[in-house]
């Protein structure tokens, strides 16, 4: 339920040295889900961005962020974070607001394939999603719970 940055909260809580993995960025046809929470349609094209929260060799969350071609428009600081993470970004905005929240139980199934190793048997995750706006446009990061974030 954090209100803030959940990579500042991953930072205060524990020891190991975190990084941030950039799994893939670029313009893509978004999920029913998302293109449904943004009032898009599936044909518009967003910027989304997937990366892995890690602490040492270990990865703890899997993030997605959406991001509506208006957003990217007024906003463009947010289409190059390469290895930054995007909180560092979004929260120094002033007029930033987390309209909604949503927290789901997630099958691991869902996922992409490629985080199979990091959910070893597990069926489902914890996941939340948050609807943030900057400049009265709305756009969303999902983050995905992995089970090494429970086991610390």
């Amino acid at each position: 339920m954090e209100p803030r940055s959940l990579t500042l909260r991953i930072k205060k809580t524990f020891k190991q040295a975190f990084s941030l993995k950039l799994i893939e960025q670029g313009w893509s046809a978004p999920m029913l889900s998302e293109a449904q929470c943004l009032s898009e349609t599936l044909n518009d094209d967003m910027l989304v961005r997937e990366v892995l929260l890690q602490l040492g060799q270990q990865t703890y969350v899997f993030a997605r962020t959406t991001l509506p071609k208006k957003i990217v428009t007024n906003v463009g600081e947010l289409t190059d974070l390469g290895s930054k993470p995007l909180g560092e970004v979004i929260f120094a905005y002033p007029d930033l607001k987390r309209t909604k929240l949503e927290v789901a139980k997630v099958a691991a199934k869902q996922l992409k394939k490629s985080l199979i190793p990091e959910l070893s048997t597990e069926e489902f995750i914890w996941a939340r999603r948050n609807h943030y706006q900057i400049e009265e446009t709305t756009f969303l990061v999902s983050e995905f719970f992995l089970p090494a974030i429970y086991k610390t």
